[in-house]
């Protein structure tokens, strides 16, 4: 008989709660959601009766070109974290720049198909040391990866790569533009700047903004008025937004307000932020997260991400969401089903909404970017850290029980 599908995966229980539900897979697109689909009916089928069924994880802020330069020497705070990675930028040779953050990025990815993320945003470094190296190595991996991973670039502007940047902008390189204006003395200036970028070329903003445990907020609020000035509601991502747990509620509130007329949406970093903010505090330490709760109750778009991994930001990390996703899940103290589940999909569809990621989900026509988990529901993967049992992208196996498909 001809075979209608692709691939078949039965009686997989779906995120939205249905169960033993059989998905049809055919051309890197879901084709059928329904049940009893005969194995006769697929190419290849797979029963998966009772395990939890996915949509590929969006890990939509990373540091790629940062990862697994860990030291011994610990950094005492954001700053100190910034001056040892300067440290290690000078130690590369010039004509080794590239090759050292392929290398390095590319093992994280690895980890990252491994453990279910079918997508991947990082931020990048463009700057007076290592030019656009980073940038270019990147999007060398990109196209490496591609048909594994989709990987987005994120990059700030630097006058004295402007030409590059120039064009690598024309050329469809870049995929936002980053920002770091709470490190400059006059963050408006700045961060006009960024927006008349973003205007001009017509690329999101995905910015990093009030990373701080200082209690002030304004260059939060100036993001959102900014946005919706200038109609570029659901275009710009703030990410960290520490600052948020040092000011009062009702500041708070009026940022959160902004946020979602605005259409911002949040990223939000436990792991590496309560490992680096608080560091001066004396007793009570700011736990360093933003204010996710409040964020999700005004109906603001909020995902968590990995953030640095093994580098002198963060000393940990395996490229692995549900570990960053039950870190998360304690943190917010949230131990319910119905809460973790709500984190599960900050990893997953919140992360794509940010990601700007389309076709993206469970339903038929979506594209097939999927993990299949050793679970029977989003509780017990988180809590349980299940195992990845297949990552397809665009219908694709790309691992198996956590082992790389050649």
């Amino acid at each position: 008989m001809d075979k209608t599908f692709d691939l078949l995966l039965q009686g997989v229980n779906l995120f939205d709660g249905a169960t033993g539900m059989d998905v049809g897979i055919r051309d890197g697109k879901i084709a059928a959601v329904e049940g009893n689909i005969p194995p006769q009916a697929a190419a290849e089928a797979f029963d998966f009766r009772g395990k939890l069924l996915i949509p590929g994880f969006v890990d939509s802020h990373t540091h790629l070109d940062k990862a697994l330069t860990i030291q011994d020497e610990e950094a005492d705070g954001l700053v100190d974290a910034v001056n040892l990675f300067r440290n290690y930028q000078n130690r590369i040779p010039k004509g080794k720049i590239a090759e050292d953050v392929k290398r390095r990025a590319a093992r994280v990815l690895d980890m990252e198909i491994a453990h279910g993320t079918t997508c991947i945003k990082t931020h990048l470094l463009c700057d007076e040391v290592w030019g656009m190296e980073s940038v270019y190595a990147l999007d060398e991996l990109r196209r490496e990866y591609a048909g594994r991973i989709t990987l987005q670039l994120i990059v700030p502007w630097c006058e004295a790569n402007a030409e590059e940047l120039d064009r690598a902008c024309r050329k469809g390189i870049i995929d936002y533009f980053a920002g770091y204006a709470h490190l400059c003395d006059d963050f408006r200036t700045e961060l006009d700047g960024i927006f008349a970028r973003g205007e001009k070329y017509g690329i999101p903003l995905d910015l990093h903004v009030n990373e701080s445990d200082v209690g002030n907020i304004d260059e939060f609020l100036y993001i959102q008025q900014k946005t919706m000035d200038l109609h570029m509601d659901g275009r710009v991502n703030c990410s960290h937004v520490t600052a948020m747990c040092a000011v009062d509620d009702e500041t708070a509130q009026k940022g959160i307000a902004l946020a979602e007329r605005a259409r911002t949406n949040i990223i939000t970093l436990p792991s590496c932020n309560m490992y680096l903010m608080g560091r001066h505090d004396r007793q009570p330490v700011r736990r360093g997260v933003t204010r996710v709760r409040e964020f999700l109750q005004a109906g603001v778009n909020v995902a968590y991400a990995s953030d640095n991994i093994r580098d002198p930001f963060r000393p940990f990390g395996n490229g692995d969401m549900l570990e960053e996703g039950l870190f998360t899940a304690q943190v917010l103290q949230y131990g319910t089903a119905s809460k973790l589940a709500e984190v599960l999909r900050m990893g997953t569809f919140r992360a794509a909404r940010n990601a700007h990621l389309s076709d993206y989900g469970l339903t038929v026509g979506c594209t097939a970017d999927l993990a299949v988990l050793d679970a029977e529901t989003p509780r017990e993967a988180l809590v349980t850290r299940a195992q990845r049992l297949l990552v397809l992208k665009n219908g694709k196996a790309v691992s198996r029980s956590g082992v790389l498909v050649p």
